[in-house]
């Protein structure tokens, strides 16, 4: 009798259902790797956007001669500060930062990776000659999360002019 070469059909229905087990979980490995690397860039935009800003409008304020907007007392969306002679108006355009430096182009201050989804300038009393500006700032990333989990930074901080 002669001796036959090759694989019987069983055999290669056990090696397709294997493999095809190895295939499920290596596909929910590599998505579960792909989810935590957007969570990861999210939380990385949110945060270095967030300090920035924070750290921006501090030193802004904090050399300021003069703020203009909001006036005192009040509250608004928009900030007007008169620096060496010149205004620099922060505002939200969208969910997009933006200054304004002598009337010129406006700059986007946050990235790509973040929006503002609320800003608010309170500016209360005088103290003497310093005006006091208290900003509170709130940033999600712009990437969708999976899971409907929403990543996202409210702060809150007061500077007053030198």
């Amino acid at each position: 009798m002669k001796k036959k070469y090759g694989f019987t059909l069983v055999e290669l229905l056990m090696v397709m259902g294997i493999m095809s087990i190895l295939m499920i979980i290596l596909f929910q490995v590599f998505g579960s790797i792909l989810d935590l690397k957007l969570r990861s860039e999210a939380t990385t935009y949110v945060a270095q956007d967030s300090r920035y800003l924070i750290t921006r409008l501090t030193y802004d304020i904090s050399r300021a001669s003069d703020v203009t907007l909001p006036v005192e007392l009040s509250s608004g969306s928009s900030l007007t500060l008169v620096i060496d002679g010149q205004n620099y108006v922060y505002s939200l355009d969208g969910n997009i930062l933006k200054l304004s430096v002598g009337g010129g182009d406006n700059l986007a201050l946050n990235g790509i990776g973040s929006k503002i989804n609320t800003l608010t300038f309170t500016r209360f009393a005088n103290i003497g000659t310093k005006r006091i500006v208290q900003i509170s700032l709130g940033i999600v990333p712009t990437t969708v999360q999976s899971g409907g989990v929403t990543l996202s930074r409210q702060l809150t901080t007061t500077v007053a002019t030198r």
